[in-house]
């Protein structure tokens, strides 16, 4: 793939995979580094890319493994992790606050910061992306099953957090 054409297909997808990414962390500062630094190893293996899947689900691969090495990092330090363990002290929003769909975003937002990455990135993929299981498996490097698998356990357990932070 030359440079011409990567940076069109870039410019298709760019909007929609930084509206994922930061979907998925939660933080637009932290959003802007992942899709950089995905844009850029997309951009230096640009050669590689066969054509044997599309651009999208190429591209959204090699973010969703920056965001794996990224969490990683993040792990190793702590930091990112004791900041979502901080949402435990939120104070809850108050019952006429939840009446409003705002404050119904804002806790499902918060409540898939709580999910394991393994769960919240095929969710994302699935219910914000709209993508195809078949087109998840590609993206995660997992059969097709298994990414039905943890679509379905990421609702289970969004289900769970979410009736634990009504009580």
């Amino acid at each position: 793939m030359d440079e011409r054409q990567f940076r069109s297909e870039y410019e298709q997808v760019a909007d929609q995979l930084y509206t994922f990414i930061l979907r998925t962390v939660g933080d637009p500062d932290l959003a802007a580094d992942i899709l950089q630094e995905a844009a850029y190893r997309a951009y230096r293996s640009r050669r590689q890319f066969r054509g044997d899947s599309k651009f999208k689900t190429w591209i959204y691969r090699i973010a969703v493994n920056t965001m794996k090495n990224q969490w990683a990092r993040a792990q190793r330090e702590r930091k990112w992790f004791d900041e979502i363990r901080d949402l435990d002290s939120a104070p809850s929003p108050s019952p006429e606050q939840l009446v409003t769909g705002k404050q119904d975003a804002a806790r499902l937002s918060g409540a898939l910061m709580l999910l394991e990455e393994g769960y919240r990135v095929p969710f994302m993929l699935k219910h914000v992306e709209g993508l195809s299981y078949n087109e998840i498996s590609e993206i995660l490097g997992v059969a097709e099953n298994a990414a039905r698998v943890r679509v379905y356990r990421a609702r289970h357990a969004l289900r769970t957090i979410l009736r634990e932070d009504k009580s």
